[in-house]
């Protein structure tokens, strides 16, 4: 307290002191209490106004100013004084320190908006309010927001198998357990998953809970034996069916394989022939189906060119014709002309012997069909009449090195036009060219009859890329119907949305 003590010998004079005392009054009242700090002031003016020096009493005698003594006496009292507030200031610390700490402003609760008051508990004295913890205080200052996943969604268990690798980008959830079975089911066997497919839908069977879905799930056990060449387990289970559902079980189908040798891979994509239908007028509009052929042509050795729709031949379409054949030959490509004769009699009614026209390109697309169906006499009679009119040496004839297939304009028989597009026995992979073909099929047919006897799995991320290929074909009017196809096949078309743009036809049993 020595800066007290300094205050208390000062000599300053009265007024000084007194703009003193109330600034540090002044100072202290922020954390005093207000009743003793107002009350002892006016005491102070008090004592100090009846202290004043008498005027009329004869100062001149005294040798010491009076007030030098009052100066004294004020400040003893104003170092009382300051010392009374200084405890007071520290009992008030103490007081502060030993509550407990209260959550920042920043972290109180808003109060709620005048449109939705919170309704208020009333508060009892016996059962006083317990203070909230942080973390309960924290959730009720926390605003109302959508609840939230602790992880992200695995979804169902073929997804997380399948670790979202698909071409597909919606599933619809199953409608029920049973259905759901099938589906994984169906999505395993897609990827390959064969030892599993076949313990899921034994237990299912075993369990007998699918409801209306339980012969579904025997057919797809009894597809899955077929294709994996297992005709014993096939016979026991042809027992078990017979013995529940009275009534005869599907028939085993010789392959053409050892049956005791587990099944071979089955051909890819490639092994089928794609068909591009040329119809009406042949002219410069057949643009679009040369180069269809010659993009398919990059990927299959061999190529189904249809003619027999054809009305009409002009020099512009018969030059394009001319150079596929041409093409198709340099590489060496397999093709199997339907209504190639026919084309040649369209030819034959645009030309005449003498008369020179602008091209020869329609004489020499007739003399290039001659050869490729291997008719070396009507060949060299055609190039003598070449030669007389553009007056040129004739070409020679020269076989072609490739394998080329003539076939009716007209289909056989019933049985033989059901077949329609034959489906390879396994879709994977990139099949752009397949979707090509597809298409190509249902240009000329419709509906567009995909023959599926021969194929036992589509892999989950090509069925997913025919049905984002197919839909532009099936939105713009054309019908396609997937016939005979093998019951896990169809409930992967099922799951992954194809019988929403195609019919889907499952093998008889």
């Amino acid at each position: 307290m020595c800066y007290l003590r300094t205050i208390r010998f000062s000599p300053l004079p009265q007024e000084a002191k007194n703009s003193h005392l109330r600034d540090n009054v002044g100072i202290f009242s922020l954390f005093g209490k207000k009743d003793s700090r107002q009350a002892k002031p006016a005491d102070k003016d008090s004592s100090r106004t009846k202290k004043q020096p008498n005027s009329s009493q004869g100062g001149a005698s005294n040798t010491r100013p009076p007030t030098v003594k009052r100066d004294a006496k004020a400040a003893l009292a104003t170092a009382m004084k300051i010392d009374a507030i200084e405890s007071e200031m520290s009992s008030e610390f103490v007081s502060i320190t030993t509550q407990p700490p209260q959550p920042p402003i920043t972290q109180q609760k808003k109060p709620p908006p005048p449109s939705a008051p919170a309704p208020a508990k009333p508060k009892t004295a016996s059962a006083p309010a317990k203070p909230r913890s942080e973390p309960a205080q924290a959730a009720q200052r926390a605003p109302a927001a959508p609840l939230q996943p602790l992880a992200p969604e695995m979804g169902t268990t073929t997804d997380f198998l399948l670790d979202g690798q698909t071409a597909v980008a919606d599933i619809a959830s199953p409608a029920s357990d049973a259905a759901a079975v099938i589906e994984e089911a169906a999505i395993m066997y897609a990827n390959g998953q064969v030892d599993v497919v076949e313990q899921m839908l034994k237990s299912a069977i075993a369990e007998d809970m699918l409801g209306e879905l339980t012969r579904t799930a025997w057919w797809m056990l009894f597809d899955l034996y077929q294709i994996t060449g297992k005709k014993q387990e096939f016979e026991n289970l042809s027992i078990e069916f017979a013995s529940k559902f009275e009534t005869s079980p599907p028939g085993w189908t010789a392959s053409g394989r050892n049956e005791n040798t587990p099944a071979q891979p089955a051909q890819s994509a490639k092994g089928a022939t794609p068909m591009v239908p040329f119809s009406g007028k042949l002219d410069g509009a057949c643009i679009k189906h040369v180069e269809r052929a010659l993009k398919l042509g990059e990927n299959y050795r061999a190529l189904r060119l249809e003619f027999a729709k054809v009305t009409e031949a002009t020099a512009e379409g018969c030059k394009l014709v001319l150079d596929l054949f041409r093409k198709l030959q340099k590489t060496e490509h397999d093709l199997i002309l339907v209504g190639a004769p026919e084309l040649a009699d369209k030819i034959r009614a645009i030309i005449e012997v003498g008369r020179r026209d602008d091209t020869e390109d329609s004489w020499l697309l007739l003399l290039e069909i001659l050869r490729l169906l291997n008719q070396e006499k009507e060949f060299e009679e055609t190039s003598i009449d070449y030669c007389v009119t553009f007056e040129v040496s004739p070409p020679a004839f020269v076989p072609p090195k490739s394998k080329i297939t003539t076939a009716s304009a007209e289909p056989a028989s019933g049985a033989k036009a059901a077949e329609g597009f034959a489906m390879p026995a396994v879709v994977e992979g990139r099949i752009d060219n397949l979707i090509l073909a597809i298409a190509a099929y249902s240009d000329e047919h419709s509906p567009a009859i995909i023959d599926c006897s021969n194929l036992n799995r589509v892999d989950f991320n090509a069925a997913g890329r025919l049905l984002t290929g197919l839909a532009p074909f099936c939105g713009v009017g054309k019908t396609i119907e997937f016939h005979h196809v093998n019951h896990l096949v169809t409930a992967l078309f099922n799951v992954i949305g194809l019988k929403d743009i195609a019919r889907i036809v499952p093998r008889k049993n």
